[in-house]
């Protein structure tokens, strides 16, 4: 089935859900709040209504997410000869984005959920809507169409969705759904206050000697249009601090008065390094990323560059100054 994000999509998903059985439930690599509280809520679901869901993940759930209930049950690994019913596969553009933990052959029926304007549609059913600020918000969407009452965990789950894709409802994909989709889950039970506190106000020492390491190297760029800063190798082994800390960093050079696109460029090794970007309303970030099959929204995305910390700095710079 091609890709929709109407009635029939949803309906198609619910009568998978019901007449499967066992499903195989996972996020993409490198896990964040709305794949694994997405995973978590459907899992939670799908088990209190007599079903065998689990949760798979190939990293290592990042710590600030591991307040969460069952999120010490997600597995990593799957016997080469396990079959499920369902495999559900959130917030990946492409069935390999999971992990390749399973291949296609070892579910019956899939069932893609994803907010990306990138995504492909691998799926028997794709449920895609990339104006959703977060795969919370449509899983809420199906809980919904199937009358489904949240218990507290599954609503703090999916809150925890929204609340991290839409960096805090600041950043533009947040919308008037996503609102209203947050209130729906406080009245559920989510407790906003404490999975704030969790996620944005719990920083070990090392994040935050990190983050002054980060800020030592800002600098503007392109008449004060772009921010940027670096994080190499030797920072992290400085600080002590952990890769999965590093993601906020990058807000600090966006919220710089009068930057458009903000970027974090992070040594792999001296031949690869990774680079985030955020961006202001209408500078689309997913333009730059694309020319290193890269990927995410118009507004953060984030892609590999096959040299060295500096030389991709020098070529970031060179392509955002043609578009500013």
């Amino acid at each position: 089935m091609k890709k929709n994000s109407g009635l029939q999509t949803i309906s198609a998903i619910a009568k998978i859900l019901k007449e499967s059985k066992t499903f195989f439930i996972a996020g993409h690599v490198k896990p964040d709040g709305d794949s694994i509280g997405s995973s978590l809520a459907l899992a939670s679901v799908l088990n209190r209504t007599g079903k065998k869901a689990s949760v798979y993940c190939a990293d290592e759930v990042p710590p600030f997410l591991k307040f969460l209930k069952q999120s010490e049950k997600i597995k990593k690994t799957v016997k080469k000869n396990e079959l499920f019913d369902c495999a559900i596969i959130l917030e990946c553009v492409n069935f390999e984005r999971m992990g390749n933990i399973i291949s296609p052959q070892q579910a019956k029926k899939i069932i893609n959920i994803d907010h990306h304007a990138i995504a492909t549609d691998f799926g028997n059913v794709n449920y895609i809507v990339p104006s959703s600020s977060s795969t919370a918000e449509l899983v809420l969407n199906i809980f919904e169409h199937m009358k489904i009452s949240l218990a507290k965990n599954e609503a703090e789950d999916l809150y925890t969705g929204i609340l991290t894709d839409t960096g805090g409802f600041r950043q533009i994909n947040t919308t008037a759904n996503s609102h209203i989709a947050a209130a729906k889950l406080l009245e559920a039970g989510a407790a906003s206050s404490e999975i704030a506190k969790n996620i944005y106000e719990d920083d070990s020492f090392a994040s935050i000697k990190l983050l002054g390491q980060a800020l030592n190297t800002l600098e503007l760029a392109s008449n004060g249009k772009m921010a940027f800063m670096s994080l190499t190798k030797d920072m992290f082994k400085k600080t002590s601090a952990r890769e999965d800390e590093s993601g906020n960093i990058i807000n600090y050079a966006r919220r710089i008065k009068g930057v458009k696109v903000a970027a974090v460029f992070k040594e792999v090794n001296n031949k690869v390094t990774k680079v985030s970007f955020r961006s202001v309303k209408n500078f689309d970030v997913l333009k730059i990323v694309k020319r290193f099959n890269g990927g995410g929204h118009k507004n953060a995305a984030g892609c590999t560059i096959n040299s060295n910390i500096n030389t991709a700095v020098k070529t970031v710079k060179k392509i955002i100054n043609g578009y500013l």
